[in-house]
């Protein structure tokens, strides 16, 4: 079910971990995403400077897949 609400926000917006695992997603968001785009997912990545000066990575579902969550 966790899995279901991660594509949810990955739909939405760009997403870090922390910002998915505090939202209801899952705690291994990278791994996810992997899997996402071997099932035919478009997953994009960006890194994002965080407030706190950190670099993270952020993912995002950019296209519509014929899979619904």
């Amino acid at each position: 079910m966790k899995i279901k609400r991660t594509i949810q926000l990955l739909r939405r917006r760009w997403l870090t971990s922390l910002d998915c695992a505090l939202n209801g997603g899952v705690l291994s968001l990278s791994q996810r995403c992997g899997d996402l785009r071997m099932q035919g997912f478009d997953v994009a990545s960006k890194w994002v400077t965080t407030s706190g000066g950190a670099r993270v990575k952020a993912w995002r579902i950019v296209r519509p897949t014929r899979w619904t969550a």
